[in-house]
């Protein structure tokens, strides 16, 4: 069983391929196609940034042969989940590909839908109503996300103590042209939750046997 995962940013420079490369480092490469593409990529095929090759790197990453992408129908029809680095790229998937609007999620909502372990109850909806192949599968993984929308209170965005408000607590702020401390501390939290992500996506697609059955 293959699992295919797409991550999108604006310009597939920064944000999304450092999701791809820490993600690609901690799973078992013969059952994942991990890719990463930008909804607005300039010309040139660029590689990663600096920082962000950097912290992916420390994660046992390769980065080196990394270009910038643009997105393609096609790859987003055939994934199964997308994870866009914030509400405006989850806008344009779908925008482009309105089937995948249900298999599609800003990084940090995913984390923040799937914290919970999912019950008996909601793996016999994610099976009775997901189109998935198998019940642990990624597919499956994103049904059972989409099914917790409008049940799971948002986090919280409040506001600074000089009466800003903050970014929204479901997206990752383009800090690439910030300060340099903003952008390395954005793409460190990132990369955290990448791992935050990796760790339930494995406490899911675990045979039932060794994992899901044992909680």
């Amino acid at each position: 069983m293959t699992h295919r995962l797409i991550f999108v940013c604006e310009a597939n420079i920064c944000r999304s391929p450092l999701m791809e490369q820490a993600l690609r480092a901690r799973v078992d490469a013969e059952s994942w196609e991990i890719s990463s593409a930008g909804t607005r990529v300039g010309p040139g095929d660029l590689p990663m940034c600096e920082v962000s090759a950097e912290i992916a790197a420390a994660s046992g990453a390769d980065t080196a042969a990394h270009r910038s992408t643009a997105i393609d129908v096609g790859d987003l029809q055939a994934a199964d989940l997308v994870l866009t680095a914030s509400r405006a790229e989850r806008s344009v998937v779908a925008q482009l590909v309105p089937e995948a609007r249900s298999r599609t999620f800003t990084l940090r909502e995913a984390v923040h839908l799937g914290a919970d372990p999912l019950d008996p109850d909601e793996l016999a909806v994610v099976a009775a109503f997901s189109a998935a192949s198998a019940a642990d599968d990624l597919a499956a993984y994103a049904s059972a996300l989409h099914h917790r929308r409008g049940f799971v209170q948002p986090p919280s965005s409040g506001r600074t103590l000089f009466g800003k408000r903050r970014p929204h607590p479901f997206d990752i702020p383009d800090a690439h042209h910030g300060s340099a401390r903003e952008h390395r501390a954005m793409l460190e939290r990132t990369a955290l939750d990448i791992a935050e992500l990796e760790r339930q996506l494995d406490a899911f697609l675990v045979p039932p046997a060794t994992g899901r059955a044992a909680r």
